[in-house]
């Protein structure tokens, strides 16, 4: 009597471990299922008749916050449209004033003045070019968060794109005597690369206006194209004054300006702009320094 009683009691242990692994796995399994539906932005599936069921608390908070995020993504949707509207209306009506300014300072540079009126005219047209440089950055920079302008990556000649940015930046170099030259190894010739020419442009470009400015005269700026297996390196070496390594990573933030060269002309928005215009092309920017001794930018651009 007792062994059958016993053969009972493991049957029903038995049973009841197989129903509670069973159950385990089918609550895993509808978890998962449901994760994975919120992850991609659809509703969990209903769990009919377990409303009262771990299964079914837990697949009514998924609900839940499946229609928090979906009203989140409904916000930031429309906060994006209203952010587009705002930096349409901050560049189109800065441009008319800045315009205008420009224009009279023309009309007075071409009258006879006295001379102190003359090195303030000077001054003036200065200031409003920083102006004009400072409105149009803060515009690019917004853009390039909000959405408003999209990347299109199509393959082109980079080197191409490296020779446009390279002599934007000829009058400025000329004129404190540096000396810009661009290496290729025999691999980068010709070089037919995935990413957007403007854009690429612009990042090398502010990559070399910085190499420019922090750069004494006499100095050298070289631009330097590797492919590798995964990405194409596009290195900028300036002989400049290098960066601590303890300011390199504040260095790609909006904003900063390094505390020797609050004289110099800038915004601190370059660098910025440069890492992000990379990382939209899913790349990224690295930057290897010590003080004394120049810095070299990468760029690093994937190869598909």
């Amino acid at each position: 009597m007792i062994a059958v009683c016993a053969a009972i009691l493991a049957a029903v242990l038995t049973w009841k471990m197989w129903k509670l692994k069973r159950d385990v796995y089918e609550f895993a399994d509808a978890l998962d299922r449901n994760l994975d539906a919120v992850i991609r932005g659809e509703e969990p599936e209903e769990i009919q008749g377990t409303e009262d069921s771990l299964l079914g608390k837990v697949n009514e908070k998924l609900h839940r916050v499946n229609h928090i995020l979906e009203g989140k993504e409904l916000e930031m949707r429309q906060n994006r449209e209203l952010m587009k509207e705002l930096i349409s209306d901050i560049s189109h009506q800065t441009k008319t004033p800045v315009a205008n300014q420009k224009i009279y300072l023309e009309l007075l540079k071409s009258r006879p003045l006295p001379d102190d009126a003359g090195e303030f005219v000077e001054k003036l047209e200065h200031q409003t070019d920083k102006l004009e440089f400072l409105f149009e950055s803060m515009v690019k920079m917004s853009r390039l968060e909000t959405g408003v302008i999209q990347i299109r990556k199509e393959d082109s000649d980079l080197m191409e794109t490296i020779g446009q940015a390279v002599s934007a930046v000829v009058p400025a170099a000329e004129k404190k005597r540096i000396r810009l030259s661009v290496e290729t190894d025999r691999a980068s010739r010709g070089l037919m690369l995935p990413h957007d020419r403007k854009w690429t442009e612009e990042a090398v470009y502010n990559l070399l206006d910085n190499g420019v400015k922090y750069t004494p005269e006499g100095g050298c700026i070289t631009v330097q194209i590797r492919q590798s297996e995964i990405f194409t390196e596009i290195h900028v070496r300036d002989t400049g004054k290098g960066i601590p390594v303890e300011r390199q990573a504040q260095i790609f933030t909006r904003f900063y300006r390094e505390p020797e060269v609050h004289d110099q002309d800038g915004v601190g928005i370059g660098l910025y702009l440069t890492r992000k215009i990379a990382e939209l092309q899913n790349g990224y920017v690295e930057v290897h320094s010590r003080p004394g001794q120049g810095a070299d930018f990468c760029v690093y651009l994937p190869n598909s």
